[in-house]
């Protein structure tokens, strides 16, 4: 073969994988869609029943908020598909199998058994850190695992505990209007910080707090105490006295920004048994989903102790 040919034989050969590039580089994005309109963005936040989609505000509002477990966000099944383009009608759920599908079209079909760690997108296995969960008959996934099945980009902000989903290959998303809207609409009521996995009244924000006694202890002006003890066989403490209704609210919010409103309601219905300062309350013990204990007492003091033992002190073990 001639130079000449070689040459003109290169240069098709580059012409071609010039023309291919801008195509490959295509297929790495995803477009998503919601009612036919392309999403740029959802977000949630841990212990609000409101969701987000391409910044509008107010959100979505939810009967159930987003709790952290293992490590994990938990959104009611159909919040995050609907959140993430998938409709009521194809969402499918095998009450025997205990079986969630997904099959929304355009989308990959997503498939995830309750209490299982396996996920199928399309067929093809993958093998999660934590599975779906059930709490009060309803169906909880995690939500960054479902998310990237979709054809999700997910991140976590942790300042304000936002879980954050833009489609696949796109820039992330600007997330400035949630941000305001959420520290406008808290602003009456204080803010709230996400730490160790809890949502927790902001030990900084001067207009809720009463007084932050120590990095890791700070009281609320409604009579909340929140502790997160050093070295010990406790993961969290809340301490309420006063005894009052919105003390008792935002205990019930910290437990269930965790474990979910069932068990959070059962905790406080029983801490509001104590009225008064006379009014005795036994300890008695309440279980999370993976077995961590919550003691719950009163008896001879002012106030409420709830404590959040840490998962290698639960009842069977000594303390």
């Amino acid at each position: 073969m001639s130079r000449r040919k070689v040459l003109i034989s290169v240069l098709v050969t580059l012409l071609v994988v010039a023309l291919a590039l801008p195509a490959l580089a295509q297929q790495e994005q995803v477009d998503v869609y919601q009612n036919q309109k392309l999403v740029k963005s959802v977000v949630f936040q841990i212990g609000l029943k409101e969701y987000f989609v391409n910044g509008q505000t107010p959100g979505v509002k939810m009967d159930v908020a987003p709790f952290v477990e293992q490590g994990r966000t938990f959104v009611p099944v159909r919040y995050l598909s609907n959140a993430l383009g998938v409709e009521d009608k194809n969402i499918g759920w095998n009450e025997k199998a205990r079986l969630v599908t997904l099959k929304q079209p355009g989308y990959p079909v997503v498939e995830l058994v309750v209490s299982s760690r396996q996920l199928k997108s399309n067929g093809k296995v993958t093998n999660m850190d934590v599975s779906p969960l059930v709490r009060s008959g309803r169906t909880f996934l995690p939500a960054r695992w479902v998310a990237e099945a979709l054809g999700y980009q997910v991140d976590w902000d942790a300042s304000l505990g936002l879980v954050v989903c833009w489609p696949k290959g796109e820039p992330k998303p600007d997330l400035s209007a949630v941000k305001e809207y959420l520290q406008r609409t808290t602003s009456a009521q204080g803010s709230w910080v996400v730490v160790n996995g809890y949502r927790v009244p902001n030990p900084d924000d001067k207009d809720l707090i009463f007084k932050k006694w120590t990095q890791y202890l700070w009281s609320t002006k409604a009579g909340l105490d929140v502790e997160y003890p050093q070295n010990g066989q406790a993961e969290m403490g809340l301490y309420i006295y006063p005894l009052n209704a919105e003390a008792f609210e935002q205990a019930r919010e910290v437990l269930a920004s965790k474990w979910g409103d069932a068990l959070a309601d059962q905790v406080i219905n029983y801490a509001m048994q104590k009225k008064t300062w006379r009014d005795p309350l036994p300890d008695k013990s309440f279980f999370t989903s993976n077995g961590q204990e919550i003691t719950v007492g009163g008896d001879g003091t002012e106030g409420v102790d709830i404590t959040i033992w840490l998962p290698e002190y639960s009842a069977k073990s000594p303390r």
